[in-house]
């Protein structure tokens, strides 16, 4: 699967592929293995291979079918040019974005955790009816009659809860810009 192009470089990662090690001394080979084959390397071509990812972040192994396969640290990847500079981007770049990924679903999750049935609870009826008339029937912070929701100041999330001292009318863009910040 495909997941990034810089310029001319389409990035897939190398399913399957792995780097394993036969032999010692001066007769060690280091193999490339994937689904379509392997690619062969001595002790001095996978010096030449380690000191390019080391250096550069990426290292190209070998060619077949028109594809270049690199190897960057973590995993092994085909690519369809050999610029191993935008080999190396492209390859940060999904590590960077997945790592972020996963920290903001566990902060989802947690949150959702924490807060998930408190969410379902709806704003009692006095509760309601009192934050009406003293709000006038209007948002509070842009006037307007339309789109209005109940929003908690402190939200559930953090901590607020539903009297009406925590409770004000705000119209739906207001009430989607505060989310669930304090502000």
């Amino acid at each position: 699967m495909a997941f990034g192009t810089a310029g001319n470089v389409a990035l897939r990662k190398a399913a399957g592929a792995q780097l394993s090690k036969r032999g010692f001394w001066v007769f060690t080979e280091y193999r490339y293995e994937h689904p379509a084959g392997a690619f062969r390397l001595g002790a001095h071509g996978f010096a030449r291979a380690r000191r390019a990812l080391d250096e550069g972040g990426a290292a190209a192994i070998g060619r077949a079918d028109g594809r270049t396969l690199w190897w960057t640290g973590d995993a092994f990847y085909w690519a369809d040019d050999e610029d191993g500079e935008q080999v190396a981007l492209l390859a940060w770049d999904r590590r960077r974005r997945d790592s972020a990924r996963i920290e903001r679903l566990r902060k989802q999750r947690a949150h959702e955790g924490a807060a998930g049935e408190a969410r379902r609870e709806r704003v009692p009826p006095d509760v309601r009816t009192a934050v009406w008339f003293r709000d006038e029937g209007r948002c509070v912070e842009c006037d307007t009659e339309d789109d209005l929701q109940f929003d908690h100041v402190i939200p559930i999330a953090h901590g607020g809860g539903s009297a009406q001292a925590n409770v004000q009318l705000l119209c739906g863009d207001c009430n989607r810009l505060k989310s669930d910040s304090l502000a």
